[in-house]
């Protein structure tokens, strides 16, 4: 059976900026340090939108391993889609999703579904997960710091804006 986790925060970054930065995938290996190379063997997109493959080496402890997914980007909605191609799952497909706040911040929706082939992955990913994704996510939030200016305020009314996403089915 395959695992799911869900995550909704606000960033003090803009919408466009953060899908720029997880739409790049190329650079992470600069700042996500359990991804050791990535390659993208197709690049069929223009202006932010379109599609592309990837392969990540991946390497924590003794496992290394690599994958292959299918990115597929949409800029004016800011979406990003990820499928699985081919590696040690049985199942791999995460979203992105920016949502702009009004005071330029934005909030960020993510979820994830895996299920390796290797039960042994499986269950050390399973005991795991919730720091591996904190981890995954941390390591995003730390260069959008870096790469970007903070926008919006630190006293921002998020439960407010839940209701009004909730409100309109998003």
């Amino acid at each position: 059976m395959s695992a799911e986790h869900v995550e909704r925060l606000r960033l003090r970054h803009r919408p466009d900026d953060l899908f720029d930065l997880v739409s790049d995938v190329r650079a992470y290996p600069k700042f996500i340090k359990l991804i050791s190379a990535m390659r993208v063997t197709r690049d069929q997109v223009e202006e932010g939108t379109g599609v592309l493959d990837a392969e990540a080496r991946v390497r924590y402890r003794f496992v290394r391993e690599k994958f292959s997914t299918r990115v597929r980007l949409d800029r004016s909605e800011r979406l990003i889609d990820v499928d699985y191609i081919a590696g040690p799952f049985h199942d791999l497909a995460n979203q992105w999703r920016f949502h702009a706040l009004d005071d330029g911040s934005t909030l960020v929706d993510f979820w994830i579904r895996y299920r390796f082939g290797n039960p042994v992955l499986q269950m050390l990913v399973d005991t795991n997960r919730t720091r591996a994704i904190r981890y995954l996510i941390g390591a995003f939030e730390e260069e959008a710091r870096r790469r970007y200016e903070t926008v919006g305020t630190s006293e921002y009314p998020v439960d407010e804006a839940l209701k009004k996403f909730e409100a309109a089915g998003r």
